[in-house]
């Protein structure tokens, strides 16, 4: 049998007994024919599209929450010439200053175009797993791909501005050029590890997180497996010196702009004390990283949990790297009060190439054993009880009646009778195969409904685990007021003057930067220093005393909102209550609204003895 007629079942073996790490697709030929390299090529093409599409779509959904709205206002006041950060401002992610920049320049300045680069940086993220096709194999890196491109955790992060999804995509690309080229040789690709690296250090607090959990992976690893990363040390060694130049080089042009910013150097060192200090006292809002995947990616977590047994089962050893990094991540998190909840995606990422390995090992398994009239019936009647399962508990989660609870839990015990029963019938591998692939596809609908309802349609709902302290949506309808008294008073939409008492990178800041008559203060101040003062005041105190015979008249605006976990919380008698925490689960509804956590107030000044509002010509 020459080369040409190996199929890759034969290599597999091959390199599992070698101990190698690659897993290639199943019944392939070499060399491959022009139709499978265009068939692949065009299904990325797909996920590309897809991805890019979900996060552009609607992409100033929610407003921006205070730490968008500092990262964004940064970048404004650099482009309008009000001053580059400095001092206590210096705490900000480089590269998507300078990003921001560049786009502020080039368009329109609005809440889409902050958002551009995260959602650019996400739809590449979706595309990394290619680079990872000879570890967990065509297939599974064409799975990882269309996963990154709808999980509601990475879909979410894209849409927000932070720098952890621009370190995500960097830790990809970092890692697996540093693959590709341990693969060819070809030093091509150590100038994407590079480059791939320095944007990941320029980023977010949270780059460090992800690297040093792929550290320590590789140091277990090595010490476990001395031979395979003495062999890598000695491709790397003598390209060593070039892979640093194109490191610090790429990391030069990052975080200044190109000589743009120069202060971005010392921010990019600060992004490690920023990091640091999330192992502080100070506690986070952030709910358990456990949590979130259990709510957002559940399935992430049943695949990579399968893409694991399965690596360790056949001794692949970057199905054990990967799921070292997951477990290392995870503890991480678990031990940093001051995590942030986009921190998740340390997690996610390992996960999702551990589910692109169980996708491949499932195809795999079905190609060579499936009994597709077996299987499908079977499937066909997984999906339905699944289907089942969720109509009732959604009944339950509505009229809370306790039966329907009882009948949830019958229907999850049909499922294990019936996987006896066809496990017995038929065989334990048709029956395993066939509730996985049922599992699988009514999970798919789980994680695209969290998907959507988390970046579409609530997408600054604090009851999202997601949004960490969003801000409400009535601050645009502030806006909207002011330009409307601007129209009124001035015959122009962002030339009223008023008063401002916000700091410089906050939320108020950002959506009033466009009146270029408001006189901005951090602090008012007592009531009587506003005696001089006849225009309207925007401010979050919701009590001001008469100065100077002057009285206030207000309207509210709701800016923050928060709510209360402990109200989706079970109770555990008998029959235990839990319609709240499943109405939760599901439609992201608690038994009392969120209540405001932070107001804003438009005050109009009246002359107390006519009664009038000063200023007001109807």
């Amino acid at each position: 049998m020459n080369n040409e007629q190996l199929t890759n079942e034969q290599l597999t073996n091959e390199q599992m007994a070698n101990g190698e790490w690659r897993v290639t697709e199943h019944a392939i030929r070499i060399p491959q024919s022009a139709f499978r390299i265009t068939l692949e090529v065009g299904l990325w093409a797909v996920v590309a599209v897809v991805a890019l599409a979900l996060r552009l779509y609607s992409l100033d959904a929610a407003p921006l929450d205070a730490r968008e709205a500092r990262e964004a206002a940064l970048a404004w006041r650099a482009v309008a010439r009000l001053g580059m950060p400095a001092g206590a401002e210096a705490d900000y992610s480089p590269v998507l200053l300078a990003g921001n920049a560049l786009v502020f320049t080039l368009c329109a300045v609005s809440d889409s175009i902050a958002r551009l680069w995260p959602a650019l940086m996400g739809a590449m993220l979706a595309l990394t797993p290619c680079l990872f096709r000879q570890r967990i194999g065509r297939v599974g890196a064409l799975a990882a791909g269309s996963y990154l491109a709808f999980s509601p955790s990475a879909l979410f992060a894209s849409r927000h501005l932070d720098g952890t999804i621009v370190a995500a995509a960097g830790v990809m690309v970092f890692l697996g050029g540093l693959l590709r080229f341990f693969d060819t040789e070809k030093r091509s690709w150590l100038t994407w590890a590079g480059l791939g690296l320095a944007l990941v250090v320029t980023s977010s607090p949270a780059a460090y997180g992800l690297l040093l959990a792929i550290g320590l992976a590789f140091l277990i690893l090595a010490w476990a497996w001395p031979g395979r990363w003495a062999g890598w040390w000695g491709q790397l060694r003598p390209h060593l010196v070039y892979a640093i130049v194109i490191f610090v080089l790429a990391g030069l042009v990052l975080a200044t702009g190109l000589g743009w910013n120069l202060g971005g150097l010392g921010a990019t060192g600060d992004l490690l004390g920023a990091w640091l200090a999330r192992f502080g006292p100070a506690p986070s809002s952030a709910a358990s990283p456990l949590l979130v995947l259990a709510v957002y990616e559940p399935l992430a977590l049943l695949l990579g949990l399968g893409g694991l047994v399965w690596a360790a089962r056949r001794g692949c050893r970057s199905g054990v790297a990967l799921g070292l990094w997951a477990g290392l991540s995870g503890v991480l998190l678990a031990l940093m009060p001051g995590r942030a909840v986009l921190d998740v995606t340390w997690v996610l990422l390992p996960l999702v190439m551990l589910a692109g390995l169980g996708v491949e090992s499932l195809v795999r398994n079905v190609r060579e054993q499936g009994e597709w009239i077996a299987d499908g019936l079977y499937v066909l009647v997984v999906v339905v009880l699944w289907a089942h399962f969720y109509v009732v508990l959604a009944h339950y989660a509505v009229y809370k009646t306790p039966t329907d609870m009882a009948l949830a839990l019958l229907t999850v015990a049909l499922q294990v009778l019936l996987a006896m029963i066809f496990a017995l019938g038929i065989r334990v591998g048709t029956a395993l195969r066939a509730l996985g692939v049922g599992t699988i596809v009514a999970l798919v609908a789980v994680t695209l409904s969290a998907a959507w309802g988390s970046a579409y349609v609530r997408p600054g709902d604090p009851r999202e685990l997601l949004a960490q302290e969003p801000a409400a949506p009535e601050v645009r309808d502030l806006v909207q007021t002011l330009r409307d008294l601007s129209w009124r008073k001035t015959g122009m939409p962002t030339t009223l003057s008023f008063t401002l008492e916000a700091a410089p990178g906050s939320v108020l800041a950002w959506y009033l930067r466009d009146f270029s008559a408001a006189r901005q203060v951090e602090d008012l101040g007592q009531a009587s220093s506003l005696e001089g003062e006849m225009g309207p005041l925007v401010t979050t105190r919701r009590d001001l005393a008469p100065a100077g015979g002057m009285e206030f008249v207000g309207q509210d605006f709701a800016l923050r909102r928060r709510w209360n976990p402990a109200e989706v919380e079970c109770t555990w008698s008998w029959p235990p209550e839990c319609s709240a925490a499943v109405e939760w689960y599901l439609f992201r509804r608690t038994p009392a609204p969120p209540a405001v956590d932070e107001w804003v107030v438009l005050w109009v000044k009246v002359d107390s003895e006519q009664g009038t509002v000063i200023g007001d010509s109807d």
